[in-house]
């Protein structure tokens, strides 16, 4: 399972706060690395400006996660926000905070390649795809979740990553 985001800490948080901002909290099952103690959570946080357009961005991606009981918002012009923050940063016991930054510019695997190149043979088959064209593949955020972005001829589309992750082509009969 992919997992492009990077680990919060107190530089990051300092030099991401220069500015007011909204955090909306959720649990993140993709931060959860093979080798970790299954008692580690993976929390991911996503950052919104602070001004009208983002608060009612940040209020909609909490909404969607009604169901998530780490659901939180926080903003950086409360003082005890800042504080709770400050200590998500430092990475408590028992946790592993993410933040929706990718530590650099990111490109597809070839694991993931054969994944959407599968995908697309069996899912976008109108497209008329062939491997050997050239894709242009990018990935997207919102509200916390992951899509890939594609884009071949013209044609374009974005598709969860769970859903290219986890797919299997039916056998043909």
């Amino acid at each position: 399972m992919l997992n492009p985001y990077t680990l919060l800490t107190p530089q990051l948080l300092s030099a991401m706060l220069k500015q007011p901002m909204y955090f909306v909290r959720q649990e993140y099952k993709r931060g959860i690395m093979s080798d970790q103690i299954t008692e580690t959570k993976s929390i991911l946080f996503t950052h919104y400006a602070h001004h009208e357009i983002d608060k009612e961005r940040a209020e909609r991606h909490m909404r969607l996660l009604m169901k998530d009981p780490y659901r939180f918002l926080y903003d950086s012009t409360k003082e005890e926000h800042l504080l709770k923050l400050a200590n998500a940063a430092t990475q408590p016991g028992g946790y592993r905070i993410y933040i929706n930054l990718l530590p650099k510019k990111w490109k597809a695997n070839d694991v993931l390649k054969r994944k959407i190149s599968n995908y697309m043979l069996h899912k976008l088959s109108w497209w008329k795809y062939s491997p050997a064209d050239k894709l242009n593949v990018t990935l997207k955020e919102r509200y916390g979740e992951l899509y890939i972005a594609l884009l071949w001829k013209g044609q374009q589309t974005e598709v969860h990553l769970d859903e290219i992750e986890n797919f299997i082509p039916c056998a043909m009969t």
